[in-house]
């Protein structure tokens, strides 16, 4: 069953054991875009991503970016997470 967390940038949620740290939520080349830590206790690296684009988390699920909300002065930059775990972490 898919998992939507709705993230503001300096958030670390985790999913099944593999923290995200949510870098930057804003604009890179003229789309809404999103940069994360992914941290697990063997490895972390910082990797950005496009709205709609999906990554494989180490030992766990696939998270999905969405929909990315840039800042627009009024409103704080906010961006919507599906997390589909494995099938083997399902009750």
């Amino acid at each position: 069953m898919e998992q939507l967390v709705t993230v503001k940038q300096g958030m670390q949620p985790t999913f099944d054991g593999v923290q995200v740290g949510i870098v930057k939520i804003g604009v890179a080349d003229g789309a809404p875009a999103i940069q994360v830590w992914i941290r697990t206790e063997e490895q972390e690296r910082k990797q950005a991503f496009r709205e709609g684009h999906s990554v494989a988390l180490p030992g766990a699920g696939t998270l999905r970016f969405d929909s990315i909300q840039p800042a627009d002065g009024t409103t704080a930059a906010s961006a919507v997470l599906a997390y589909d775990a494995l099938n083997s972490h399902k009750p």
